[in-house]
């Protein structure tokens, strides 16, 4: 099975680098689950962001009308292009456990989140 045959379009969202966490947590509770995935102004993976970098922002008393998802994102990513087949990346998931895997095409640019769900329904098969 390819990346490409998985749903990759849904338990995300996209944002920028320069997005404020206030705009960001909104996105991410319009979201019935899953995280956003920062992207740079060539739509390239740059960082996730989830529910814990804004707890942790907010714990930390930063002012999240200010403070930027760039600077709080997990940049633990792992990119796969759209051609590989998943059984060719588990093994490196499991061995890296990056914070997400997503999809990219033949220029880098972001196609997908790879979400839990896919991971469950790629060792499925």
């Amino acid at each position: 099975m390819k990346v490409s045959e998985l749903v990759l379009t849904d338990e995300h969202d996209t944002i920028s680098p320069d997005t404020s966490l206030v705009e960001a947590t909104k996105k991410l509770l319009s979201l019935p689950r899953g995280v956003l995935i920062i992207l740079d102004g060539d739509k390239v993976p740059k960082g996730v962001l989830a529910d814990a970098q804004i707890l942790r922002a907010v714990a930390e008393g930063h002012d999240c009308n200010v403070e930027t998802c760039g600077g709080h994102m997990n940049t633990d990513i792992m990119s796969v292009g759209l051609d590989t087949d998943v059984s060719e990346i588990v093994s490196e998931m499991n061995a890296r456990k990056p914070h997400a895997v997503v999809a990219v095409d033949g220029s880098g640019a972001f196609a997908g989140y790879f979400s839990p769900n896919d991971y469950r329904e790629a060792l499925s098969n």
